[in-house]
C-alpha cells in the first residue's frame, strides 16, 4: 500500500530484501528486464539464454563491463529520480514497494524504480531511470526509446495498471532527457502471449528452439557438463552433421580464397601504408600503435602469486564443441 495511492498487485518480495533474495525471486518468473528476451526481441539476450537461467542450468552472465554499468546505474538511479521529481512538482513521487506479481499469473513480475501519483491519489504513471554511454545516444534520438526498454515499461504498466510511464535517462554522463510512453494494450497483449509461451517451456522444463546467435552459443558453453555422460542422437542428425562438415569445407575454401586476395594486395602495396582507388582509401597495411603482448601466466603465478591474484581474473572455461571425423583432424568451434 502506498501512502498516496494503491496499485492492484501484491508485493511478493519487499524492497528491503537482501540482494540474494532478489536474485533468487527473479528465477520464479518473468520480470520487466526479461520480457523482451523471452519474446525474442532483445538485441543482447535470447530466449534460449534466459531459459537456461530461469531453469537454473546456468548463472546469469555479467562481464566486468556489464557489472560496472549495472553498478553505476544503481548509484545514479536515485539521483535521476530526484531530478525528475524536482522538475515535476505536479506529481508525488514514491518508490516501488518491491517485486510485484500479477494476481492471476504469479510468474509475471515487476520491479519499478518509482511511481508518480496525482494529488488526489490516482496513479499517474510509472517512473523509470536509465543510464547509458555515448554509444547508445542514437537509440534515444527523436523521442525514441530502445525497444527492450519499451517492452519492460509496457510490462510494468500491465501489471500495475498504469496509464503511462515517465522515463528519465542520463546518457554519456551529461545528456539528460525525458520521455513519456503511453500505455499500448496491443503491444502488451503481444508481450503477454510471447511471455506465456516462453514460460510454458520453463514450467515443462523443455528447451525452446535454439537460435544461431553468439549469445546462445556462449550460454550453452556455460551449461555444466556431467563427466562421462553420453547422449544417443536421433538418426536425423546424420544429415545435419554432414551438412555441417560440408559448410566447414566451403568456409575453409572461401577463407583461403580471401587470404589469397589479401596477400596479393599486401604485395601490391609493398612498403605503402595505404592503398587508394580513384583517390579513395581502400585498405591500410600498417602496424598498430601498441605492440602485441603475451604473458607466461603459469610462470607469473608461480613467481609473483600476490601480483597474479591482484591483476589476473580467472573464470571457468566454457565448454567447446568438437566434431569427430574419419581422420585425425578435429573440427573445433
Amino acid at each position: 500500500m502506498s501512502l498516496h495511492g494503491h496499485v492492484d498487485a501484491p508485493v511478493v518480495l519487499p524492497a528491503d530484501a537482501s540482494r540474494d533474495d532478489w536474485a533468487f525471486a527473479r528465477t520464479f518468473g518473468i520480470g520487466g528486464s526479461d520480457v523482451a528476451a523471452a519474446c525474442g526481441i532483445n538485441p543482447w539476450k535470447t530466449p534460449y539464454q534466459i531459459w537456461l537461467e530461469k531453469t537454473r542450468r546456468v548463472e546469469p552472465e555479467f562481464d566486468e563491463r556489464a557489472t560496472e554499468r549495472m553498478y553505476w546505474g544503481q548509484v545514479l538511479e536515485p539521483v535521476l529520480l530526484r531530478e525528475w521529481d524536482d522538475r515535476h512538482p505536479e506529481y508525488i513521487l514514491t518508490g516501488g514497494e518491491g517485486i510485484y506479481a500479477d494476481r492471476q499469473h504469479e510468474w509475471m513480475l515487476a520491479n519499478v524504480d518509482g511511481l508518480a501519483w496525482e494529488p488526489d491519489g490516482e496513479l499517474a504513471g510509472i517512473v523509470e531511470a536509465k543510464t547509458g554511454g555515448h554509444r547508445v545516444i542514437a537509440e534515444w534520438a527523436e523521442d525514441e526509446v530502445p525497444i527492450h526498454y519499451v517492452c519492460q515499461i509496457q510490462w510494468y504498466m500491465r501489471l500495475l495498471g498504469a496509464p503511462r510511464a515517465f522515463v528519465v535517462a542520463l546518457l554519456d554522463t551529461n545528456s539528460y532527457l525525458e520521455r513519456v510512453i503511453e500505455r499500448d494494450d496491443d503491444l502488451i497483449a503481444d508481450l503477454v502471449d510471447g511471455a506465456t509461451d516462453f514460460w510454458g517451456y520453463v514450467q515443462r522444463d523443455e528447451a525452446p528452439p535454439p537460435d544461431a546467435s553468439e549469445a546462445t552459443r556462449r550460454a550453452l558453453s556455460r551449461w555444466p557438463s556431467v563427466p562421462d555422460e553420453t547422449v544417443e542422437l536421433d538418426p536425423l542428425w546424420d544429415k545435419h552433421i554432414a551438412r555441417r562438415h560440408e559448410l566447414t569445407e566451403q568456409i575453409k575454401a572461401l577463407e583461403s580464397e580471401r587470404t589469397g586476395i589479401d596477400n596479393e594486395l599486401r604485395a601490391a602495396m609493398g612498403s605503402a601504408e595505404e592503398a587508394l582507388r580513384d583517390g579513395e582509401k581502400v585498405a591500410s597495411h600498417k602496424a598498430p600503435a601498441k605492440p602485441s603482448r603475451s604473458v607466461a601466466y603459469e610462470a607469473f603465478a608461480a613467481e609473483h602469486p600476490d601480483l597474479y591474484a591482484a591483476y589476473v581474473t580467472e573464470r571457468p572455461a566454457g565448454r567447446r564443441l568438437t566434431f569427430a571425423s574419419t581422420t585425425a583432424r578435429r573440427d573445433q568451434q
